[in-house]
């Protein structure tokens, strides 16, 4: 899900994540990592056409570029058990002066555009590229019986400027 990263003859280095999956975080702070120790100029996310998946890696992942104890989503529900605030817990991998630029489009969802907001939130990176999915929905799964699945949305994401994630016209 992290089939990328690299750093061009400029310097600024370069991730591509496809999607936020079991094994994301884990490989996205390896190549965090590894890109540091190259000496790296600028850093480009490259979240295209990435539908999002699993929320616990988008947050582990913000975990290694946002400052330890700040706020990185809050989700927020008609019932106390729906309400729930995500904060950074470590410090960052990279140097906080390296600029990032996270490309996005149209086909990028749900944890890419948390990563995303998150990072324009607290100007830690620019966003480029076309205005993304707008899916900010926390969904759960309640079985009726052995074959079916109820899905209800309980609850909302928003980023720490207060914006909610989900667009106006769902």
């Amino acid at each position: 899900d992290v089939p990328y990263w690299g750093v061009d003859e400029n310097n600024i280095a370069y991730i591509r994540i496809s999607r936020f999956s079991k094994n994301t975080a884990t490989d996205f702070r390896k190549a965090l990592i590894e890109l540091n120790k190259l000496d790296i100029d600028g850093l480009v996310i490259d979240l295209r056409s990435n539908s999002g998946g699993l929320l616990s890696n988008a947050i582990s992942m913000l975990d290694k570029i946002i400052s330890r104890g700040l706020v990185l989503l809050e989700t927020k529900g008609r019932l106390k058990r729906s309400n729930k605030k995500f904060s950074s817990r470590s410090a960052p991998i990279i140097d906080e002066s390296i600029p990032i630029a996270v490309l996005i489009n149209k086909s990028s969802a749900s944890a890419s555009e948390i990563f995303s907001g998150v990072l324009q939130d607290y100007d830690r990176a620019v966003i480029i590229g076309q205005k993304s999915f707008g899916k900010g929905l926390v969904q759960s799964m309640f079985n009726l019986n052995d074959t079916t699945t109820l899905k209800i949305t309980t609850a909302k994401y928003y980023i720490p400027s207060g914006r909610l994630i989900q667009k106006q016209d769902y």
